[in-house]
């Protein structure tokens, strides 16, 4: 009865994989066309018929506008925050205690961060957003030993050996043990997740959600926590589609025998999200590959991070940002390949009159003859060239009507092309700040989507960290340093942390910028000493300017009050007020240099975010 419970149970989910995947390509894949989008960014645009050899020319907008919109979402690796979000205990040392801890929790991550290649998985991730979405898997790789007390039958607390309900024999200890845990961050191709056919698009809504892992024979039969069984009755298949070439192969190359890596076993790893479970499926076989289990430790829910820029109403799958773009690039290939295929057209046509040439011999020399060929005629005008039809001026018209479309769907580059073309300097204020909500917003969920996988990394880490280690962190001033992290950092506490990063920290910087705009605030601060008294506008104005050396802050709150004591003496000894600086405007003296001060960063808000 428990083996037909087992197989029926199997089935269930191969159902349900079934009819996700069928949902997943009527409702996304079809109609968004991800892989297109793809093929089109490699610059793989050129039809597969109809267009002679050398007449096509591709005009890869979708390439360069990904380009330079990449680095402005992730540029740099941002310094990540984790302090106490709330306590159960309003005591102020236990609080104290948590800060202390919270502080190399945040050491180890920022640590971490470096040690997985967070930047060149997380940007590989948001290029998969701007065509589908975005995947990163945040979970713990497990060493394994040999163990010393294999093949010996497991015992109960009587020493009795324990015996397994089903085949009657006793379990005996396993060939391995797991030794130690390694942290990693995996981008996940979006082919290989799926969600259940009735997800919603918030998470609350999503029932289960897998991650497909093709491999080969041999893996799956080395992977002890795969059923035998499961494996042997899994179904087989080509690792990728057959190349039509091949069909044509010889006799003699068909009974070549196949390299057992050509074929693979579809594995899913299905989390139950309702459940707080987890299982593994293989394709075609009739049981599981794993029965479901409690979700691995350090893990709520799920271990992905996705990425999606712009959320639908009834799915789970977004509206991938190039998916809106397709047809444009597309349009624009055809008007550019339009205009090329006429300026490389030599077709000459020439009126003759006959009776005013030397000879017939003459109207040879014109059909075969080359650059200079000279033409023996009776009088002028017996040959006239035909013009060619011009190319029509609307074909330029259209050209330059998609690349305004481009503009409007994919959003702009940082060069903002429509500003030079606005008709006013009111009309290019409002488009400029347009812009900068638009990729701020973009910025915003990259952000979020990053702390997510923060807190899940620190998560794995209370839940599998076992011994001390000294690592060697980069603060946020830039300066390295050596933190031990202990184990007893990672203990539950009597309330929880919160998890942020510097919003725009990950966009690349322009050193000679910043460090005019932080020049001009100096010279500020030499002529307002009083302003440097104020520690949270100091801590702000360096935020700004990505500077976060709190030395440097104390230092500069003490040189302030020297300094607004020094002049608060030479006033009372003058018996009267402090003589306005020379060069200053009287009427606002600080507003004439603050604007130079602040810069770009003026109008923002680069204080920490906290995660949601």
């Amino acid at each position: 009865m428990a083996r037909r419970k087992k197989v029926e149970f199997a089935q269930i989910w191969q159902q349900r994989i079934t009819k996700a995947e069928k949902f997943r390509q009527d409702d996304f894949d079809g109609p968004f066309r991800p892989h297109l989008a793809r093929r089109w960014f490699e610059g793989k645009q050129r039809p597969e018929s109809g267009v002679p050899d050398g007449e096509w020319i591709t005009v890869n907008k979708i390439y360069s506008h990904l380009l330079t919109e990449l680095p402005a979402l992730y540029g740099i690796d941002p310094y990540f925050y984790v302090k106490v979000k709330k306590s159960y205990k309003p005591d102020p040392e236990t609080i104290q205690g948590f800060e202390a801890k919270g502080k190399i929790r945040e050491a180890y991550l920022n640590y971490l961060k470096g040690e997985l290649a967070l930047k060149a998985k997380a940007r590989l991730a948001i290029l998969d957003a701007e065509f589908s979405f975005g995947v990163l898997k945040c979970h713990v790789s497990s060493a394994e030993e040999e163990n010393p007390e294999r093949g010996q039958p497991l015992t109960d607390e009587n020493d009795e050996p324990i015996v397994d309900d089903e085949t009657g024999k006793p379990l005996m200890h396993p060939d391995t043990l797991v030794a130690g845990a390694e942290y990693k961050v995996t981008r996940i191709h979006p082919d290989n997740i799926l969600w259940d056919r009735d997800a919603g698009p918030l998470e609350d809504d999503w029932t289960w959600i897998a991650q497909k892992i093709e491999l080969t024979r041999s893996q799956a039969e080395a992977d002890k926590s795969l059923s035998a069984r499961a494996v042997e009755s899994a179904q087989r298949k080509p690792r990728r589609e057959e190349d039509p070439g091949r069909q044509s192969l010889t006799t003699s190359a068909r009974v070549t025998p196949i390299d057992p890596d050509d074929e693979v076993l579809s594995l899913w790893e299905i989390y139950d999200i309702k459940r707080l479970r987890w299982l593994k499926m293989l394709e075609g076989a009739d049981v599981l590959a794993m029965d479901p289990e409690p979700l691995p430790a350090g893990i709520e829910k799920h271990p992905f991070c996705v990425l999606r820029f712009v959320l639908r109403d009834r799915s789970p799958y977004p509206i991938p940002p190039v998916s809106q773009a397709l047809d444009q690039q597309r349009e624009l290939n055809e008007a550019r390949t339009k205009a090329l295929i006429h300026r490389k057209r030599f077709n000459r046509k020439y009126e003759v009159v006959s009776s005013l040439l030397e000879s017939e011999d003459e109207l040879d020399k014109l059909v075969v003859g080359d650059d200079g060929t000279i033409i023996q005629v009776q009088q002028l005008g017996a040959v006239s060239p035909i013009r060619d039809a011009p190319l029509d001026q609307q074909t330029y018209t259209e050209i330059s009507a998609i690349n305004r479309d481009f503009l409007e769907l994919m959003g702009p580059s940082p060069d903002a092309l429509q500003i030079s073309r606005a008709d006013s300097a009111t009309e290019a204020a409002i488009v400029d700040q347009r812009l900068e909500i638009r990729e701020g917003d973009k910025l915003s969920i990259v952000t979020d989507w990053i702390i997510e996988a923060g807190r899940k990394i620190d998560q794995l880490v209370q839940a599998h960290i076992t011994r001390d280690e000294a690592v060697r962190v980069i603060g946020p001033s830039g300066e390295e340093m050596w933190e031990l992290v202990s184990a007893e950092s990672y203990e539950d506490i009597a309330g929880e942390f919160e998890y942020s990063v510097n919003v725009g920290a990950s966009q690349p910087r322009v050193p000679q910028v910043e460090r005019s705009q932080w020049l001009a605030f100096l010279q500020v601060l030499g002529q307002f000493p009083q302003l440097m008294t104020s520690r949270r506008l100091m801590a702000h104005m360096a935020s700004l300017h990505h500077l976060e050396d709190e030395t440097m802050i104390q230092e500069l709150v003490q040189i302030g009050e020297q300094m607004s004591q020094q002049l608060a003496q030479g006033a009372g000894q003058e018996g009267g007020g402090v003589s306005p600086v020379a060069g200053v405007n009287p009427e606002n003296p600080i507003t004439s240099i603050l604007g130079a001060a602040l810069g770009a960063n003026g109008g923002a808000n680069n204080e920490p975010v906290p995660s949601a």
